[in-house]
Formats: structure tokens, C-alpha cells, sequence
């Protein structure tokens, strides 16, 4: 069964009745004859920019030129002839169903210009006969009640009903009622219900809609009612949004963690995710006021995913990899371009919002905007797409959203989050402070190490696998050519022995057979993370090991152990950095004070590493490393080449290069009990990593197959990750700290104020209680989770958390310490 990820609509796609408005908009409004004609006129009015499309705006009139020239290069292009096979030569396949989607997206495009009084092309009697006869020829030859679907059911139920929606909107008054029914009866044919896939004849599966799917149906389902003026379809649209609405515990859709699945497996905020809140903000819209607004106790529940869901994986404007899935493979579809889409979408989104809420949104949107450098002298700069020729930019009514936020000084920009988030239903880490954001994407029994799926995202293998990433003032450090020109097995941060090979298996989960794989965090600013995991998703050579992440404050503490392999010829070696450099590739690499050549080629082994520090690629950018355990690094400073279509059959084929530094620490060929120790600093200079180093408050209080645990003197934190279903005791300075009989990650820290701690079950598999002994005495509970019990408090404090159902939920207590 294929699954298409729409490419998130951008301008020219997403919102292809940019302009389009009836007359009834203009400064003398008629009576409208019915509610769907309420609610044709108000979707028009949106299409057209709303009340804040200031065409004096410059940019704004060229967005609407943009939209001229690009239905301009359609109808130039499209075919006429009687006797034609396709209404485009580059669209002719009757194999390929995208085929479909694309005849009427252009369609579409063609119809907005005509019927919009914004338009150069407004009116055009030629070009509103194309566009009939365009869907004339499409509903008699490609997309038609009765006629079989094939290739893929995306375009079928999605794709071509909803361009074919925008277009008779813009168009119904020209329509013959005959050609009209034809159109309806399509969509009909192929999205019977909403809630439910259909097959390849019509008829109903089993297959129960979900998440981001589910709404763009129920949006064909309600503009086909608007179209047809048939009221059951809109409430069979409107009624299958509910579905989507609550929080889930299992499958696709919003987790009451903030993690957000599709396709069962998939961490996917940032592609599925991005669809879904476009569905919701324009489903409200156009429902909002009419007989069919949704009555939803779940309703309110958008602008708790915008700040629980979207914006931690958002930075300085960014959509951030690890929740794009396959998109990643996508040449026109950067970081950048899909978190510009997302502020455009809650800029609409805030409008619907009760006004306190609308205004916290604006706050964090009017940030993101800011700090994005991206797209040149403005943030509302066109962009190429696919189509040679054909650029993107917001749509008109997003633009206005924004141009008024931007205006609105009583509006303040709230700047990053300082916090530290874990999420167990996805298997992500995000830690945020100033002036940076690491992330970390790992997988389990529930979570696939990546997608792949309708040819992309073809080198994907090792991208959750215990990839991070760091985002800083480098804004196009993961943009451009950086997913053709990374080197797939070397991602950083993963323990990799170079696996994957061949093409991957589409749709399939790539899962971890181990466990223990989870995290505990602690107030939202610190956090312990483990990953127990093998790589026989994908390979045979015995790879497995454990790896352990500590976000404790603006450093990240990576420790493994139990590294082990069985293939007689892989190298097992740990990635610690593997950076795009500048476009010179000259970054300044020093390791313990002695600054390492810089020309392209220069691979080296460093021994007795106690530190390192790589320059950035603009100020505010540098990163720092320190190795407690004085290793051997490799470091390998290269230029790699690539082209997109190597990891997306539908990208380009020209050359594309990239200068890359990478440092890693060798395993060798069957390690059998291997390990790694490395300290992340970001945003530090060379100057401080070194005094870092030299006054290192870090230490490893054990490294091993049982636990690793980590303290952190400077911060009063401890960090622990049990790795097995027995009694353990992880001692600190030679004296025993805390003891734990069951798989657990843990996070304490103690000051001044007393003690916290939190902990959680890294399995989910646990039915029944974690048992603690921390090693410390207690004068008193300040405040305790209801699944935590305290046993005693004197001489050591016991406590017993029951973690049965808590799917890797951290529960955290508070204590006033005995003072000596």
C-alpha cells in the first residue's frame, strides 16, 4: 500500500485560490443566497488575501504577479488540441497517478488568476475557456466516477479531489451543471467517506483514515458540500475531524507527551504534522459561523499541540530534521521552507483562537520570523520549486497575517525556549538554551529508525539511530546540499559500523529489537537518556551496543558501552561530530591547543585528545568537544559530492558538494566490550573548552553493561540509566549513590534548596513497579507524584514508582534534606 507525503502545499500548491474572490467581496456585498454560498464567498475572501492583502504592499503585489506569471506559464504550455493524450506533455503517464494531482493543481492555479479582481488575468474570457475545457478533458479521460484508480491512493482521495475542489470553487459560475455534477461525481466515487481509504473500484476498505489524512479528507469532503451545496457532505466532513482531535496512546495522531505519529511508526510533526495544522487552521475558517462549526470538546486542542508539539522542534525558524521523516529527501522542501509554512499556518490558526491564546501564539510566531535569516533581504522571498521556472512564496492571506504582526509593536517576540524536553511516545530529545538547540532522534520496538516509501529517502538508515543534531547561529547548517553530500553511515552521534545498503524497504519498520530505550526528565531542564540497541533491522553484523545521552544544562554528556559487533570486516566506530563547513571548507580545527590543518583531504589520528574545538561557520556558531578518557579521535576533514536523486528518485541529477569535518573515536573490527566518553559544548570558544577541560566538573561514575551514570559537580546533577531488570547499585565517589531493581533512567539534583529527582521506565514494558534506595536522608517530602510511594526517608530514602501503563512517563519528587 503507498503512502504520499504531500509536499506541505506551498503557495503555488497549497493555496491556489490565492487571489481568487467573487465580486460579492467587493465594498458593496449582496445578499448571499444560501449558506453555501456564505461559505464559498468566505473561503474566496480568504483566497484572496482577507482584509489584510494590502496590494500597496510591494511584496504582496509581487506575490500576486508571481501567482500571474506562474498560471501564466500553465496555460501557455497546456495543450489544446482535440485530439490530445494529456492536457501537459510532461503530464501524459496513465500510470502515474501524481500525473492527475498535477493536471489539476494547475488547473487550479489557472482558475485562481481568473476569477480573482486582483489578477492582471482577471475575467479573461480565453483563459476561463481553458480552464473549462481542462476539466472537461480531465473528468471525461483521467478522473471519473466509475474510472478505476491506480498507482497511488494519496492522489486518488487527496491530491486531485482537493486541487479539483479549489478549481470549481473559482470556477462554478461557469460551469454547465452537467460538467459540475461530473466533477462532484468523481470525488464522490473516490472519497465516499471520509473517516474511511477507499479501494482502487470505490468501494470502502478496512482501512480507517488517521491524523493527517483524516482531515485533508474531511476538507474534500466539506468543499465538495460548499460545491454542491449538499449539506450531509459537509457534516460527513465536518464529523470526521473529531476523530483526529484527541490524544491518542497508541498509533497515529497527538500524544499527551507532545509527540505526534503517522503511519504507526513515524515521528512526523514536521511533515505529516505540518499538513494536519494547515487542515485544521482552514477547517475552522471556512466551519467557524456557519450551521456546520464544530462542537468539539476537543476543539481547543490546536493551540496546545502549536506549543506542546510544534514549537520545542522549531528553532530560529527552522523545522528541525528528525521530525521530517522521508521529506528530508525532498530538494525544494529545506528546514527553513517547511517552518515558514508552519508560522504561515498558526498565523491563521491564531485568528481562530480565544485572543489570550492567539496572542501567546503571535509571540513565538513574531520570534521565528525575526531570527530567520534564511531567505535573504525578506522573509517573504519567493523560492524555487520543482517546476523549472515556477517559485513559491507564502500565500497572500499568511503574508498579511504576518506583515500585521510584524507592524504590531504590542506584540513582543518571545525568544527561544531555555528547556529540556524528552518525548517517549517518539523517541525524541530536544534541549534548548540560548543560542542553541540539540536534538536527539532514536528508535525502539515502537519507533523505526527511518521511512522510506514512494522512492525517497533512500540513505535514511542511520538517521534515528541515535543522530544529533545542533542547531545554532549556522542557520543553513542542515539546508542546501547537506542530506545528498552527508555521509549516510558516519551521521553523527551514531555507533555505526556502515550498514545499509540496497534500497530500502518501503513503509517498513526498521525497529530495535532491545528494550530500554526511553529517558527521564527532570523539570523540564534536565534529562538522562538511554538507547539498548542492535542493528538487526538491517544487518547482520551483530552490531549492538549501549548508549547513553545526559542533557544537563548548555553541555550534553555522551557515554556507550557494551559496544559489540561479530562481523569479521565492518570497523565499528562512534561519530562525535561530522559538521558542513563553510563554503571554503577552511573551519579552524584545534585539538589540545594546536590548531590542525586545514586543506581538504587531511585525515589524521589524534592521540591523547583531551579536547577539541571547530570554529564555526559564522559567529556564534563554534562547538567544542572534551574527552574525559584523552582518546584517540579521528578527525577527517573532506569535500563530498552527491546529487539529490541519489536519495530521492523524483530529485536532480546534477552534482552537488559540501565541505565536511568529522571527528570520531574507533571501535575496531569485533569490538567486544568497546565504550566512549565525549562531553558537547556548544557556543563556546576555544579558550573555554580548554578551561572546561582543565577543571572538567564531569565524571563518570560508572560505564558498563549494567548502568552508566554520570555527575555533574558544577550543577549538583546526577545522571543514571539501568540497563537491566536487577537489583543494582551505582556507587559515586567510591560510596554507594542509588539502587535500582529494574530497568530505570533517573536524573537527580541536589542544592541548596533540597533534593529532586525524577525517574521513568525507559521499557513501557514494565506492569509493575520501579524500586529505588537513594543514598542520602531526608527531613521531609515538599511534593511527590501520585505514582510515587516513600517507604522512608531515614537512613536512606526508599521509594517505589509504579510505572505500569505509564508509557515512559517521568515522575519526580521533591525532599528537604537533613542538614549535617
Amino acid at each position: 500500500m503507498l503512502h504520499r507525503l504531500p509536499p506541505f502545499r506551498p503557495a503555488w500548491r497549497r493555496s491556489l485560490l490565492l487571489a481568487a474572490v467573487l465580486q460579492a467581496c467587493q465594498a458593496v456585498t449582496p445578499a448571499l443566497a444560501d449558506d453555501f454560498d456564505d461559505m464559498r464567498a468566505k473561503w474566496l475572501l480568504r483566497a484572496a488575501g482577507g482584509a489584510a492583502a494590502d496590494t500597496a504592499d510591494q511584496e504582496i503585489a509581487a506575490q500576486l504577479k508571481l501567482d500571474d506569471a506562474n498560471a501564466q506559464r500553465y496555460w501557455s504550455s497546456m495543450q489544446t488540441a482535440p485530439d490530445r493524450a494529456a492536457l501537459w506533455p510532461d503530464l501524459a503517464s496513465t500510470t502515474v497517478s501524481a500525473h492527475v494531482t498535477s493536471a489539476y493543481r494547475r488547473l487550479a492555479a489557472m482558475a485562481a488568476v481568473y476569477a480573482s479582481p486582483k489578477s492582471a488575468l482577471h475575467g479573461n474570457a480565453a483563459l476561463g475557456a481553458a480552464v473549462v475545457d481542462g476539466l472537461d478533458w480531465m473528468s471525461k479521460n483521467r478522473y471519473a466516477a466509475g474510472r478505476h484508480a491506480y498507482n497511488n491512493w494519496w492522489d486518488w482521495q487527496i491530491g486531485a479531489p482537493m486541487a479539483l475542489n479549489e478549481a470549481v470553487m473559482a470556477m462554478r459560475g461557469l460551469l454547465a451543471p452537467e460538467l459540475l455534477a461530473r466533477c462532484l461525481a468523481a470525488i464522490d466515487f473516490h472519497v465516499p467517506d471520509p473517516a474511511w481509504r477507499t479501494t482502487p473500484s470505490g468501494t470502502l476498505s478496512r482501512t480507517e483514515e488517521t491524523g493527517a489524512n483524516r482531515l485533508d479528507k474531511a476538507f474534500v469532503a466539506i468543499m465538495r458540500g460548499v460545491n454542491g451545496k449538499h449539506a450531509a457532505k459537509i457534516a460527513q466532513g465536518r464529523d470526521a475531524i473529531s476523530h483526529a482531535l484527541p490524544y491518542v496512546t497508541s498509533g497515529d495522531g497527538f500524544y499527551a507527551d507532545g509527540s505526534f505519529v503517522q503511519h504507526t511508526h513515524v515521528s512526523y510533526i514536521g511533515g505529516y504534522g505540518v499538513v494536519l495544522m494547515a487542515d485544521i487552521a482552514a477547517l475552522y475558517y471556512v466551519l467557524n459561523g456557519s450551521p456546520w462549526q464544530l462542537q468539539d470538546p476537543n476543539a481547543g486542542l490546536p493551540f496546545d499541540w502549536s506549543m506542546q508539539a510544534y514549537r520545542p522542534f522549531i528553532y530560529d525558524g527552522a523545522m528541525m530534521d528528525m521530525q521530517r521523516g522521508r521529506s528530508i529527501s525532498r530538494e525544494f522542501y529545506s528546514d527553513h521552507s517547511v517552518g515558514r509554512t508552519v508560522t504561515g499556518t498558526m498565523a491563521e490558526l491564531a485568528e481562530v483562537l480565544p485572543p489570550a491564546q492567539g496572542a501567546q501564539l503571535k509571540s513565538v510566531l513574531k520570534g521565528w520570523l525575526q531570527r530567520d535569516r534564511t531567505f535573504g533581504a525578506s522573509y517573504f522571498t519567493p523560492v524555487a520549486t520543482a517546476v523549472p521556472g515556477i517559485y513559491a512564496g507564502l500565500p497572500v492571506y499568511q503574508m498579511g497575517l504576518l506583515k500585521a504582526l510584524q507592524r504590531d509593536a504590542a506584540v513582543a517576540p518571545q525568544p527561544e525556549a531555555a528547556e529540556t524536553r524528552y518525548y517517549p511516545a517518539t523517541d525524541r530529545a530536544v534541549q534548548r538554551r540560548p543560542g542553541h538547540a540539540f536534538t536527539l532522534a532514536m528508535f525502539s520496538k515502537r519507533i523505526s529508525s527511518f521511512e522510506s516509501g514512494n522512492g525517497e529517502n533512500l540513505r535514511g538508515w542511520w538517521t534515528g539511530v541515535g543522530t544529533h543534531s545542533l542547531y545554532n547561529a549556522d542557520q543553513t547548517q542542515y539546508s542546501g546540499s547537506y542530506w545528498p553530500t552527508a555521509d549516510a553511515l558516519r551521521m553523527p552521534g551514531t555507533t555505526t559500523d556502515h550498514s545499509g545498503s540496497g534500497t530500502p524497504e518501503k513503509w517498513k519498520l526498521y525497529a530495535n529489537d532491545k528494550s530500554a530505550v526511553g529517558g527521564a526528565e527532570l523539570a523540564g531542564q534536565h534529562a538522562a537518556i538511554g538507547m539498548d540497541f542492535s542493528t538487526r533491522a538491517w544487518s547482520d553484523s551483530g552490531l549492538q551496543g549501549k548508549k547513553a545521552w545526559f542533557l544537563f544544562g548548555d553541555r550534553v554528556v555522551a557515554v556507550g558501552s557494551g559496544i559489540s559487533a561479530t562481523s569479521p570486516t565492518a570497523a565499528v566506530e562512534t561519530i562525535v561530530e561530522n559538521r558542513k563547513l563553510n563554503a571554503g571548507g577552511d573551519n579552524t580545527l584545534t585539538v589540545n591547543g594546536v590548531r590542525q590543518p586545514a586543506t581538504a583531504g587531511w585525515s589524521h589520528a589524534l592521540p591523547n585528545t583531551k579536547w577539541a574545538h571547530l570554529a564555526g561557520s559564522v559567529p556564534g556558531s563554534d562547538i567544542g568537544y572534551v574527552f574525559p578518557d584523552a582518546p584517540t579521535v579521528q578527525g577527517l576533514r573532506e569535500v563530498r559530492t552527491g546529487a539529490w536523486r541519489d536519495i530521492n528518485v523524483e530529485g536532480s541529477t546534477q552534482p552537488v558538494s559540501a565541505s565536511y569535518l568529522s571527528l570520531a573515536l574507533p571501535h575496531g573490527v569485533r569490538p567486544a566490550a568497546g565504550a566512549y566518553t565525549f562531553i558537547l559544548l556548544p557556543n563556546r570558544s576555544a579558550a573555554q573548552v580548554a578551561a572546561f577541560a582543565a577543571a572538567n566538573p564531569v565524571r563518570v561514575a560508572e560505564r558498563s553493561t549494567g548502568a552508566t551514570a554520570v555527575t555533574d559537580s558544577a550543577l549538583g546533577l546526577t545522571g543514571l540509566v539501568f540497563w537491566e531488570d536487577a537489583v543494582k547499585t551505582v556507587k559515586v565517589a567510591g560510596k554507594p549513590y542509588l539502587a535500582s531493581d529494574r530497568k530505570a533512567a533517573v536524573v537527580v539534583q541536589q542544592d541548596a534548596a533540597g533534593l529532586q529527582l525524577a525517574v521513568a521506565d525507559p521499557t513501557q514494558e514494565n506492569t509493575d513497579v520501579i524500586h529505588l534506595e537513594l543514598h542520602r536522608s531526608a527531613r521531609a517530602v515538599l511534593s511527590l507524584d501520585p505514582a510515587i510511594t516513600v517507604q522512608q526517608l531515614s537512613p536512606t530514602i526508599k521509594l517505589t514508582v509504579a510505572v505500569k501503563g505509564s508509557a515512559g512517563k517521568s515522575y519526580q519528587a521533591r525532599f528537604e534534606l537533613k542538614r549535617p
